[in-house]
């Protein structure tokens, strides 16, 4: 029976392959489908190591495992590839007994909040602002597949980073942090606040084009309002003043309230 116990509890594989890894990945789009508020999204985080740990752990070492994984964890979903990756790495080092289990906890706990920050501010507040501006611009362009585009675009650029973070920590481990880092998404996320700016510019100018071009006339005396929004967009942009996302919001308000009044004035069906 000790021996038993014993054999169910040692290393069922030494190492995980690409199809355990794809399998993380696969469930690693359901990583916000299970948040709680008193442990946040550490339910996904195990959900998604489950295929490999099941390949790592048998018996009780197995739910030891899972169990590790179970504790406080909160990032961003899309960066948390790269954090799943390197966990199931230091996971391989464990199950070898080359490394100690709270290693693995310890990377988490101070990874988790970096990468946060990172994913917030590029892709929340950076990538798809700049996309919503870029469609909306294209839209009045007479672009109308703009906002397909958009969609498009933006899904295969965070599916990319969520399978690059994946198989990139599974390689370097603790070492994935210099990888992001070469990335250079702060770097690249000021540069699409600027663009964003650009584009919700040539957006006002398109809307007051289009309000001028109306039957009435009704863009005449629109040229302050278009100054003054390219003036507050540009500064907000490069300071950073205010969320892009509420930047957004606030101009889109704007010019639905503009063209209310103004209708309401010279209203274009009697």
């Amino acid at each position: 029976m000790t021996v038993a116990a014993t054999a169910s509890e040692t290393p069922a594989e030494g190492t995980v392959g690409v199809g355990t890894l794809l399998r993380v990945l696969w469930r690693s789009f359901f990583f916000l489908s299970a948040t709680n508020f008193e442990r946040m999204q550490n339910v996904g985080f195990a959900y998604a190591m489950l295929p490999a740990l099941r390949r790592l752990y048998r018996g009780r070492a197995l739910d030891e495992a899972v169990e590790r994984h179970l504790a406080f964890f909160n990032s961003h979903p899309y960066m948390a590839g790269a954090l799943l990756g390197a966990a199931v790495r230091i996971e391989e080092d464990i199950a070898a007994g080359r490394r100690q289990p709270m290693e693995v906890e310890a990377f988490k706990r101070c990874m988790m909040g970096p990468f946060a920050a990172v994913g917030d501010s590029f892709f929340w507040a950076s990538l798809r602002p700049f996309g919503a501006a870029w469609a909306v611009a294209g839209v009045l362009s007479g672009v109308i597949w703009a906002p397909l585009a958009f969609l498009l675009l933006y899904n295969l650029f965070h599916v990319a980073v969520r399978g690059y973070g994946l198989f990139a920590g599974h390689r370097s481990a603790e070492a994935i942090i210099q990888r992001i880092e070469r990335i250079e998404l702060v770097r690249l996320a000021d540069r699409l606040h600027i663009a964003t700016g650009l584009f919700l510019g040539a957006t006002g100018a398109l809307f007051a084009d289009r309000a001028m071009r109306s039957p009435v006339g009704i863009g005449d005396g629109l040229e302050p309002f278009l100054l003054a929004t390219l003036t507050v967009i540009c500064v907000l942009c490069i300071k950073r003043k205010m969320a892009m996302p509420l930047l957004l919001y606030l101009f889109t308000g704007g010019c639905i309230a503009l063209m209310a009044g103004l209708n309401a004035l010279f209203p274009l069906i009697d």
